[in-house]
């Protein structure tokens, strides 16, 4: 089988970025696997030239880190991630790791100051590609879309993937990080508002209407309790309750409490659970959710496709089915389809399957395996059958060739030759 310059082509493009994906992360991965420890305490901030398109104009900053070398040296470095709010202050204590022979390009040991956004949007951007490269192989006729070492392939069909399947597996691929993330992202919000948020006093100042207009053109709208409070410094703030009436009951002039962070005070909450809680719940109960369905389609428990003998959802068959023979009617891998019948092997003594003869079917998403040989009407295989459901569940192994019956027949065949 030739592989086309599409197949090259791609495969250039996926290494390309994942060259670039671990040439970003190459200096960070570098100091926190073999970097020496320090502690650091930030002394000040270093301003980047950018400014922001907010108005006023402000500078990005990032935290000037001072640490110490047991030979007595201090260094002063500044982190790579500038923003306009960082998350450190003056004065705070920041783990810094580095190279002994260059100490002076150290990294903060912070998330944000490893590049995890540009990383993982070039290896993310690679997956896709590699996603979409088996979805091409899995709905063309055109064998020359395989990949130079053939991985897509054996990987299709190491998961048993197919036409239906693997736009479930695709979506899950998007879905079940989406909700982890929202997951984690509300619950280390809301975690971190309960430990360290300062309680304060706020009143219903008004109702709001809320205007929100949908896809489709409707407009619809809510009214939502709006309510003030003071931080420790003295300065008013307005937060608006996120539940609308009727669900809120709030009305003007009621008292209620306000938790918020000393860094922002503008994004303070009412202090009652349905503020917190419903958004980590639904995202947490989305990705356990998704995972589950992640593991009944790889496992096989919930096939996704129309076609019942699909050989790989019962691949647990080679150890505990009935040994049968599996014989090719027509082969055509070009157009992924193959036409076969399996019959009991009268040279295996069992007692399952006694009133069992033959069954046939078709694959019309057949992925030929790499055997070497090209299969042809007549080869016969090992075929493993479940002793409860045989036409139901069953596994056809073709890296166990039995040998070849040219003169096999089709049911159709064998019905028309009687008559």
């Amino acid at each position: 089988m030739t592989t086309s310059w599409v197949s090259w082509f791609l495969s250039a493009i996926v290494l390309l970025l994942l060259f670039l994906s671990g040439y970003v992360m190459k200096n960070s991965v570098r100091l926190l696997i073999s970097g020496k420890r320090a502690q650091g305490i930030v002394v000040g901030m270093d301003s980047s030239s950018r400014l922001t398109s907010d108005t006023p104009k402000a500078l990005l900053q990032t935290p000037l880190v001072e640490f110490v070398t047991p030979e007595g040296e201090h260094i002063k470095v500044h982190g790579r991630s500038y923003s306009l709010k960082p998350s450190s202050e003056t004065g705070d204590e920041i783990k810094v790791a580095y190279d002994k022979s260059n100490p002076k390009d150290a990294q903060l040991l912070l998330w944000g100051e490893f590049p995890l956004g540009p990383a993982g949007f070039l290896l993310g951007f690679a997956v896709v590609i590699i996603l979409m490269w088996m979805g091409g192989i899995l709905i063309s006729e055109d064998p020359t879309l395989d990949d130079p070492l053939h991985l897509l392939p054996n990987m299709i069909a190491h998961f048993h993937l197919n036409p239906v399947r693997f736009p479930v597996l695709f979506i899950l691929f998007f879905a079940i990080p989406t909700c982890v993330v929202g997951t984690y992202w509300t619950y280390k919000t809301t975690a971190d508002l309960r430990s360290n948020g300062i309680k304060a006093i706020g009143h219903v100042t008004g109702i709001e209407r809320v205007y929100a207009k949908s896809n489709d053109g409707t407009t619809g709208s809510g009214m939502f309790p709006m309510v003030d409070f003071e931080d420790a410094s003295g300065t008013s703030h307005t937060i608006r309750r996120s539940l609308a009436k009727p669900l809120s009951r709030l009305k003007v002039g009621d008292k209620v409490e306000v938790i918020y962070l000393t860094k922002k005070p503008d994004q303070g909450r009412v202090n009652t659970w349905d503020e917190f809680w419903p958004a980590p719940i639904f995202f947490g109960f989305c990705s356990i959710a998704f995972l589950v369905l992640l593991f009944l389609v790889l496992s096989g428990y919930k096939s996704m496709v129309s076609d019942t003998h699909d050989p790989g959802i019962h691949k647990e068959l080679k150890t505990s089915g009935v040994s049968a023979i599996a014989t090719v009617i027509k082969a055509n891998p070009k157009a992924r389809y193959l036409h076969y019948r399996i019959d009991k092997d009268n040279r295996i003594v069992t007692t399952k399957l006694v009133d069992f003869v033959s069954l046939e079917g078709e694959f019309t998403f057949w992925l030929a395996p790499r055997t070497g040989s090209e299969i042809i009407r007549g080869d016969q295989f090992r075929a493993y059958l479940d002793s409860l459901k045989p036409f139901e569940k069953f596994y056809i192994d073709f890296s166990q060739r039995l040998g070849s019956n040219r003169k096999v027949k089709s049911m159709e065949e064998e019905v028309i030759e009687k008559e």
